[in-house]
């Protein structure tokens, strides 16, 4: 109802706020998870509108135009709400050409109160870094070379979905053939996996019991299980290798990992989803 004022709980705060029904602008119920409906094609990342953003503030960040950013989630008018979502077209982002660095810098932000987890695409085929739920910046990924799916037992070559952590981190000098100049490895499997793996017979109680441990830990897992392990993400992606070429890992270019290497630390969240 235009110019009806409502009382409306946003984050833990009570605020005013100015609710105007559009079906042009794809205005639905208020909430973090509520995504601005897009018109154009992705792939995106998703921002979670803050206190005090605007639409220019937001495009300024992001070097996209204003008109491309309410293209790319349906919008007519320069509305949003704090508390919703945004698609955030990141293929037209200027930060796709700058240093993860001069990005960070530009956000104001300082290595202590950074809170980086990466964000996995797998039908996008991206990468996202974020800074809690602000993307910062994303690239492409090859991810494991017999298709689509979840991996599920060791020598499947599937690329795991599901959330795990970075249990190691190596700087490979020479780079390696196939991994690069950069490793991160994944705590797969995750106790999902384990349980799964146990409910099929692949694994026994001893097995399923040492994994469990090993993630309450925040330690690696057992790697040499019927479920297989050694996924990580790595350099060492080239047109040569052709796309998808991986055992299960996601890869990208030497130079793209080491753009986000120094700031991923052992336990690192990373998400990867279909």
């Amino acid at each position: 109802m235009l110019g009806k004022i409502k009382r409306i709980t946003i984050c833990g705060f009570i605020a005013a706020a100015l609710i105007i029904a559009s079906s042009a602008a794809g205005i639905a119920s208020i909430g973090q998870n509520t995504v601005y409906a897009a018109t154009v094609p992705g792939p995106y990342a998703k921002y979670v509108i803050q206190w005090g953003d605007s639409l220019y503030k937001i495009s300024k960040a992001y070097g996209i135009p204003v008109i491309s950013l309410k293209a790319a989630n349906g919008m007519t008018t320069d509305m949003i709400i704090a508390g919703r979502s945004l698609n955030i077209p990141m293929a037209l982002s200027s930060n796709e050409n700058k240093a993860l660095k001069d990005i960070i810098s530009g956000w104001g932000l300082s290595a202590s109160n950074l809170q980086i987890r990466l964000f996995v695409d797998k039908s996008d085929k991206q990468l996202t870094v974020y800074n809690g739920n602000t993307p910062l910046k994303s690239y492409h990924v090859e991810l494991g070379d017999s298709g689509s799916g979840d991996k599920k037992a060791a020598g499947d070559h599937k690329t795991p979905e599901g959330s795990f952590y970075i249990t190691q981190k190596l700087v490979l000098n020479p780079p390696d053939e196939y991994l690069g100049t950069r490793w991160m490895r994944l705590s797969y499997p995750n106790i999902e996996d384990a349980q799964r793996g146990l409910n099929a017979g692949l694994i026994n109680k001893t097995t399923y019991n040492a994994i469990v441990n090993a993630i309450n830990n925040g330690q690696t897992p057992p790697q040499n299980t019927a479920l297989g392990g050694g996924v990580g993400v790595h350099g060492g992606s080239t047109p040569a290798l052709g796309t998808n070429w991986t055992f299960g890992c996601v890869g990208l270019t030497s130079k793209n990992v080491e753009d986000f290497y120094n700031y991923v630390k052992v336990g690192t969240k990373v998400t990867i989803q279909p």
